[in-house]
Order: structure tokens, then C-alpha cells, then sequence
């Protein structure tokens, strides 16, 4: 199997080994991109048939801009709080890990299904979280699973907040209630 589907789905099993490699790997950055851009347009295609093209096209913008907002939220508050740790974590990694903590969100493309997308929605993020909090936990070495929680919690809600609110605005414009 390819390496990339491999990540992918042992990220899908919150198999923390593959962020160790991920934390590690500075060559995994492209792929990470691929894993948001997977994400993106799932969730697009996913919101199809409510939003029609708008959906496909804005998703793929908004979600690369809250994946940023989201890694670059989350490496600010991590480095602030555990500035005094020997972990030596940079933006990149950051970066790496949120990526492919994602790659549960691809099941959001089963949101053509009609009267699935919220449920959805919202089982794909708690897994998200939770693949997050097990890549964050391990790049700043945090020793509380509960901390880790609240820092990736609090930061994807303001990501999601940013998204949402980029996606209305776009909705709008378009015409798309």
C-alpha cells in the first residue's frame, strides 16, 4: 500500500507511532498539504448538494486558511505555555501534524448522502481532535492528556469559528442560503 494511504489510515486509527514519524520527518511536509487538500475537498463535495460549485470551490480556500490559522493558533499557545520544556518543536511540525491529524475528514464526503452532513460533521471533527491531541502531546511533549485536549479543543473551535465565518460570507455573495 502506498505510504501516503498508509499515513493516512493509521492516522484514522490514532496510531501514535506515525506522529513520532511525522514529528521527525521534516520530508513529510508535502504530503501534509495533500492531506488538507483531500480534506477540503471532501468537505466540499460533501456540501454539494446544499451549496452546489460554491461549495467545492470555497472549501478548498477557506479550509487551507483555517488549517493555517489553526497550526499557527495552536504552535503560539503550545510554545507559549511550555516555553520552559526541552522540546524543540517548530511551525512546520506544527503544521505537519494538524494536517494529517485531518485525515479523518475525508469520510465528510459521505455528506451527499442526504441528512448525514451534520452528523457527520461533527464526528469527523471529534476525531480530528483527537488524532490532534495525540500529535500535539507528543511534539511538545505535554505530560496531561487533559491539557493537550484543551489546547487542541479550544484552538480548532477558533479555527472553526474563522472558517465558518469565511464560508458565510462567500455563501452569501453567491447567493447561497
Amino acid at each position: 500500500m502506498n505510504t501516503f494511504v498508509s499515513r493516512m489510515i493509521r492516522v484514522a486509527k490514532l496510531d501514535a507511532s506515525l506522529f513520532e514519524e511525522l514529528i521527525n520527518d521534516p520530508s513529510t511536509q508535502g504530503q501534509s498539504v495533500w492531506v488538507v487538500a483531500i480534506l477540503a475537498m471532501a468537505t466540499g463535495y460533501g456540501l454539494f448538494s446544499r451549496a452546489g460549485v460554491t461549495a467545492v470551490n470555497s472549501c478548498l480556500v477557506t479550509t487551507f486558511l483555517a488549517w493555517y490559522f489553526w497550526a499557527f493558533t495552536l504552535y503560539f499557545v503550545s510554545t507559549y505555555l511550555f516555553r520552559n520544556t526541552v522540546t524543540k518543536t517548530d511551525r512546520k511540525t506544527v503544521l505537519r501534524v494538524v494536517a494529517f491529524a485531518s485525515a479523518p475528514g475525508v469520510f465528510r464526503l459521505l455528506g451527499v448522502i442526504p441528512q448525514t452532513t451534520g452528523i457527520l460533521f461533527i464526528v469527523t471533527s471529534v476525531w480530528i481532535i483527537a488524532a490532534s491531541v495525540i500529535g500535539i502531546k507528543l511534539a511538545f511533549k505535554i505530560p496531561q492528556t487533559g491539557i493537550a485536549v484543551l489546547l487542541c479543543a479550544g484552538t480548532w473551535l477558533l479555527s472553526f469559528i474563522v472558517q465558518s465565518l469565511l464560508l458565510l460570507m462567500v455563501f452569501s455573495v453567491f447567493g447561497v442560503s
